[in-house]
């Protein structure tokens, strides 16, 4: 099993000594490497840091600077347009490059999400396998895995994009044990919570534990956000994961969501929990102020869009096919819903854009005509 770890930073990525240590440490059959994905602001000795990385524990490490990826994407033209400088999501072209290397196994991490505890691989390695585990069933429909996070003063908080009306309605939920096949595994964190910005802005939040031992799932109808700061995809899955830029702090959010929609439709499971990592990030005044207008349209709309989601029908047999279905159905709602303003219009469309762009993309990888 070939598993890829997808990272893109503006900085030295002084984290991937902890990863590389983890790994080096352990027994595995696993083909495991990294990539690396650079921007316009990326120092450039963060290449001869990734080589030394990679000769000091034997670990292949592909650092992509500005003119590697536009090189690479001459083969993805559209995807090379759409994705501008400057902007975290060009870690999506880590993606492409590791689905076309032929990896199992995608995982994406945040570059300020340290190793804390060992293993870095645990439980991503049931991604693809059926796995025996327990299953939370909610009768609203939602379930947030943070609930098992604690916070360092007890104070009670809810995953960035959950939909405001379902926070802490979960109603009286059912706990099965089932062998199940997941295709996502996310990892969560202790340090600094990934929650709204407004919330982080009202309170200093710090979690310090994982109050669970083992992964869990959430049922079929089930649903919770997941983010992109420390999660694993199961190849199959990415030609429906894609982190449109123009999507703000709703990028990951609403990937993950149009995957929950899918995987319950194909019978597959997303699991949380383990591994947990070290979530240390500073935020300035300024930057909470533009994190707040990046979540602004992605919040208005957010149970909107997930009541399209809930209500779309999927005929599909794989995750590019039940992509396309959605993206229909997407553009649908914003030609035809009267539930939208002329910018909520252009929001949806342009949502809607990122989504052929990365159908296209992957239709050239796949060879799918």
């Amino acid at each position: 099993m070939k598993i890829t770890f997808v990272t893109t930073t503006i900085n030295i990525p002084t984290l991937l000594e902890g990863y590389c240590e983890d790994i080096a440490s352990i027994e595995s059959d696993c083909e495991i490497d990294f990539i690396v994905i650079g921007d316009k602001k990326t120092p450039a000795d963060v290449r001869d840091f990734c080589i030394r990385l990679e000769h000091r524990f034997g670990l292949p490490i592909q650092y992509y600077d500005i003119d590697d990826q536009m090189k690479y994407l001459r083969q993805f033209p559209e995807l090379g347009q759409y994705l501008p400088f400057n902007s975290v999501q060009r870690r999506n072209i880590g993606f492409v490059k590791a689905y076309e290397q032929g990896s199992d196994i995608i995982i994406s991490f945040d570059d300020d999400n340290y190793r804390y505890q060992q293993s870095i691989l645990e439980g991503h390695l049931s991604i693809g396998q059926i796995e025996t585990m327990e299953i939370v069933h909610s009768p609203t429909g939602w379930f947030d895995p943070c609930i098992f996070l604690r916070e360092k003063r007890g104070i009670p908080f809810c995953h960035r994009g959950f939909p405001r009306s379902e926070r802490w309605n979960y109603g009286e939920v059912r706990w099965t044990v089932e062998s199940v096949k997941v295709v996502v595994n996310v990892g969560l964190w202790v340090g600094d919570p990934d929650v709204d910005a407004w919330m982080r802005m009202a309170l200093p939040l710090e979690t310090v534990a994982w109050e669970r031992e083992r992964n869990f799932a959430l049922g079929p109808g089930t649903w919770a956000p997941f983010n992109s700061q420390q999660t694993a995809l199961l190849r199959e899955v990415l030609p429906a994961y894609f982190l449109n830029p123009y999507a703000g702090r709703y990028d990951d959010i609403w990937a993950s969501y149009i995957v929950h929609k899918i995987s319950n439709h194909l019978g597959n499971y997303v699991s949380y929990g383990k591994p947990i990592v070290l979530h240390k990030q500073e935020r300035s005044l300024e930057s909470l102020w533009r994190d707040i207008d990046d979540e602004r349209m992605g919040s208005i709309l957010n149970e909107r869009f997930i009541r399209v989601l809930r209500e779309t029908s999927l005929t599909g047999s794989t995750y590019r096919e039940c992509y396309v279905e959605i993206g229909e159905s997407l553009e649908r709602w914003a030609v035809d819903g009267t539930d939208l303003s002329l910018e909520e219009r252009q929001y949806i469309l342009e949502y809607v854009r990122g989504m052929r762009v990365w159908q296209k993309t992957f239709d050239r990888l796949i060879g799918y005509s």
